[in-house]
């Protein structure tokens, strides 16, 4: 599930016989649709009253009406999530963010709080496409005890792993989505879910075929982590060519099937990505700041591109309000169906707004390039490129050149 909703606008060169005078036509055509109305930029879709949202990860566990809860499940979810929780402040830690990490609902004895919600059907009845099902149970049943769940950032368990035999058959969604002040995140409950067993290289586990109980753990660990991260409203991000013999994979691109690898000496493990962590610094959730939507309303009123040491060098500046703290840029190959191979890049601004990222692992083809803008609130703006990257002549800068005259009519009118 992608992460969050983003409209936007895409700057690509439109080719015709007369291509100069096509480009400023673009331009125009462009200029006269920024007049008419406002950006529509990024906002969080529910504005809860802050009083009344603790700013904490919440768990749910979710049994279907032929499934009982498996044995000993809250002592070993806590161990789950507390492994997770960890994860990501190494990760912040990593990044240059302090020791920072989201906050669980635990209750006053310091136990993870996790609320038990009876699914009304048998298991077989919730598809790998029924998140919104689940969820809506979810949603009515926990209404009845004053939580609001369109405000929270949840995780919801789901007995919905079945085992046949030896062989585990994923029967629900396993999804996230959301953004800087609600989310979920879809993940399966199994009694062999332990992050004590990452290190396990006893059989017993599945996942696509026969596996260790580590690589179980690395599969299912890696996935909650991995859907959390989008239930936060991060998208896919994969790790640099360059980075990955020397950090593995970034947890929002591959690294949701190398979690904890690294304790079986089985490879480099995941890790959480710059292009991740920005986002992160300013998120509610990990500022503990309660922050009310604010529209991005910045632009682009300075942009250059060049081609050097075989990157793409965006230099720039962002003005406008909230204030921009840093940007963050996704660069995805168009030949594939799915952005799992895009590439992140990240900066912080300086007061003025100015930033400087440097895109790596260009190979020919055509590529989207969102470019995002966030604000202290956690809320973001991106502006979209389309572009091309020749074998000799490296990629084409036009679209980068357009989109600064673009902005500049916008700023005329």
């Amino acid at each position: 599930m992608n992460a969050g909703c983003f409209n936007e606008l895409i700057f690509t060169p439109i080719r015709t016989k007369s291509d100069k005078v096509t480009r400023l036509g673009s331009i125009l055509l462009m200029a006269a649709f920024l007049v008419s109305g406002p950006l529509v930029v990024l906002v969080a879709e529910q504005t809860p009253d802050p009083t009344q949202r603790p700013l904490v990860v919440s768990v749910v566990y979710f049994i279907p009406s032929d499934r009982k809860p498996e044995p000993d499940y809250r002592a070993r979810l806590d161990r789950v999530m507390t492994h997770v929780q960890q994860f990501y402040r190494e990760g912040m830690d990593e990044n240059g963010y302090d020791k920072t990490t989201f906050e669980l609902d635990r209750d006053p004895k310091g136990s993870l709080q996790i609320d038990e919600v009876y699914g009304k059907e048998p298991m077989r009845s919730y598809g790998r496409n029924d998140g919104a099902k689940v969820r809506l149970e979810v949603k009515e049943a926990l209404a009845k005890k004053q939580v609001d769940v369109d405000s929270r950032t949840i995780v919801i368990f789901q007995l919905l792993l079945e085992w046949q035999g030896n062989k585990a058959v994923e029967i629900g969604p396993f999804v996230g989505g959301g953004g800087p002040r609600a989310g979920t995140a879809w993940v399966y409950d199994d009694a062999r879910l332990d992050p004590q067993l990452l290190s396990s290289r006893e059989p017993g586990g599945f996942f696509g075929g026969p596996c260790s109980l580590g690589e179980f753990n690395t599969h299912y660990i890696g996935g909650i982590a991995h859907e959390l991260g989008h239930a936060f409203g991060l998208p896919h991000d994969c790790e640099t060519e360059r980075e990955r013999p020397r950090r593995g994979a970034s947890l929002m691109g591959g690294g949701n099937h190398t979690y904890g690898e690294e304790v079986r000496d089985e490879g480099k493990g995941a890790f959480l990505s710059a292009a991740s962590a920005l986002p992160l610094s300013v998120h509610p959730l990990f500022t503990q700041r309660v922050t009310n939507p604010a529209k991005m309303t910045c632009s682009l009123t300075e942009l250059t591109s060049k081609y050097e040491s075989e990157q793409l060098v965006l230099e720039g500046r962002l003005q406008g309000g909230p204030d921009v703290v840093g940007v963050v840029a996704h660069n995805n190959p168009q030949a594939r169906s799915a952005d799992y191979d895009a590439v992140g890049a990240a900066c912080l601004s300086d007061a003025d707004g100015r930033f400087r990222l440097c895109i790596e692992d260009l190979k020919p083809g055509s590529y989207d390039l969102r470019l995002s803008a966030y604000g202290g609130t956690g809320d973001s703006r991106s502006f979209s490129f389309r572009y091309n990257v020749d074998p000799e002549q490296g990629p084409d800068l036009r679209p980068f050149v357009d989109a600064l005259w673009m902005q500049k009519a916008n700023a005329a009118y």
